[in-house]
């Protein structure tokens, strides 16, 4: 998973971009094997006046010739990142059950299906445990 960061209006620290990758990895670790590249861009939309003003854009480059776009805003960019990372790791687990089929409904169906063509013998039951 290659991370290519971007600042609008923002000054990118080594610290910043540690803390970026660090909750990226944590949030997207375990689809790391379908996601090619995470572009992130960080900007500061109404600049020195303050307010809920951070944003934090995430493309996800997937293995599939798929792009998945996330936006956050929130007056931190700590905030904005952490929120990105949660709703991309929501979106990307979604995704990929919808894609794989796993659809959690339609697997219990299937098996209250299978359950009742099981045919189950008579059983001896007596008391004392013999038969």
């Amino acid at each position: 998973m290659q991370f290519e960061i971007r600042g609008r209006d923002i000054n990118i620290s080594q610290v910043l971009r540690g803390h970026i990758e660090r909750r990226l990895r944590f949030a997207l670790d375990r689809f790391a094997g379908r996601i090619r590249q995470v572009h992130v861009t960080l900007g500061d939309l109404n600049g020195p006046r303050g307010g809920i003003d951070k944003c934090c854009k995430l493309a996800i480059s997937l293995d599939r010739p798929s792009t998945i776009v996330v936006e956050s805003h929130a007056s931190n960019v700590y905030a904005a990142i952490d929120c990105a990372a949660d709703k991309a790791a929501t979106y990307i687990c979604r995704r990929l059950k919808r894609s794989n089929g796993r659809n959690p409904l339609r697997r219990i169906s299937e098996l209250l299906r299978q359950e009742s063509t099981i045919v189950v013998g008579p059983t001896n039951l007596q008391p004392g445990g013999a038969p």
